[in-house]
């Protein structure tokens, strides 16, 4: 009678101890389950699926541009720059990738510039809209992402113009300077003189 006592008791604890072991493993399935899904969630809201990727060529200088940057589109911020890296093709270029909102639809006669915040502000990218009956930006075979037509900026243009300046201003000065040498000096007083003493003597014929 004891012996089947002690046997049911231990079938009875069998029981309860597989019960724990279905019940932890259910609960370690369920966390690998949940892992996966979060994974799997991360996954799909990666950059590559936040954003939309474009390249631009600058052939300017790019102070003040790095990683972060903002980039706007005309005038509204609507992304950053992404990564700035050499042209191995070009030591004149550096390319500037940008991530922006995937919505913005970029035409084929839209126009990237670095532009500054005032004098002595930050600087951030600006594209241009394009025209609305320009066809979209898609990117050309073997490029990585489209690319957006570079434009220098106001200031930019200004600085470049500002040597050509200065060059026609001494020359100018240059001219001035000769027109003022001492011989012409000397020409113009004289010039003056010879008209006074006409006037003079011309009063004095009037007056007789």
């Amino acid at each position: 009678m004891t012996k089947g006592r002690n046997n049911h008791r231990r079938k009875v604890e069998d029981m309860e101890t597989k019960a724990k072991y279905v019940t932890v493993g259910a609960f370690v399935l369920g966390g690998v389950f949940a892992l996966l899904a979060a994974i799997a969630w991360l996954g799909a809201t990666q950059p590559g699926q936040q954003f939309a990727y474009y390249q631009v060529y600058f052939t300017d200088s790019v102070n003040g541009l790095g990683k972060d940057t903002i980039v706007r589109y005309n005038g509204i911020d609507a992304g950053t720059v992404a990564e700035l890296q050499f042209d191995a093709s070009d030591p004149k270029r550096v390319i500037v990738t940008l991530q922006v909102d995937p919505s913005l639809k970029l035409r084929s006669d839209s126009v990237a510039s670095l532009e500054s915040v005032g004098l002595t502000g930050g600087s951030y990218v600006e594209i241009t809209g394009g025209s609305k009956t320009a066809p979209l930006l898609t990117k050309r075979p073997g490029a990585k992402y489209p690319v957006i037509r570079y434009k220098s900026s106001t200031l930019q243009q200004l600085a470049e113009t500002i040597p050509a300046l200065v060059a026609r201003l001494n020359v100018v000065s240059d001219r001035f300077n000769d027109v003022l040498n001492d011989d012409n000096r000397k020409a113009v007083a004289e010039t003056l003189a010879h008209l006074d003493a006409a006037t003079r003597q011309l009063n004095s014929t009037l007056v007789m």
